[in-house]
């Protein structure tokens, strides 16, 4: 019995010690990129609302919260973006009636970093470089559109 034991631990000190050699000899760099665009996607699905009260002056950087994290103060209109694991998202539509409601688009990480979200609808897409991303905030720098909405 103690021989087995001895067996099996010196089997499993000689896995651990592979597994750990092969995991340090890929770069750090490759190992983050890698880690991190899983959590930043898992914080991404959720409903976003354009928080404008918290955007600096002079800044682009956009900056939204989760939907159900406060009540914002009233607004003609807030931009809002519900994402979905898949690609499939929505966005609050600003209609000229001012009968605003959400339409159907798609969005995509781009990019070796995935620090880089494209929304596609209406035949056009509308690029950000993502500043910060957690489940409490999305800071979002548009970059360009392209086509027309």
């Amino acid at each position: 019995m103690l021989r087995t034991v001895s067996r099996m631990s010196a089997i499993l000190a000689l896995w651990s010690c592979m597994s750990m050699q092969s995991l340090a000899a890929v770069p750090a760099a490759v190992q983050l990129a890698y880690a991190r665009p899983a959590a930043d996607a898992n914080a991404l699905y959720q409903h976003w609302v354009r928080s404008t009260e918290e955007e600096q002056a002079g800044s682009a950087t956009q900056v939204f919260r989760p939907a159900a994290s406060k009540v914002f103060p009233p607004s003609r209109f807030r931009m809002a973006y519900k994402f979905a694991r898949g690609g499939s998202c929505e966005y609050y539509f600003l209609s000229p009636d001012d009968a605003h409601r959400f339409k159907p688009c798609r969005w995509t990480l781009v990019g070796g970093d995935g620090k880089s979200l494209q929304v596609m609808a209406d035949g056009a897409t509308t690029s950000y470089r993502i500043v910060e991303l957690s489940v409490d905030v999305l800071r979002l720098m548009p970059l360009e559109s392209r086509g027309t909405r």
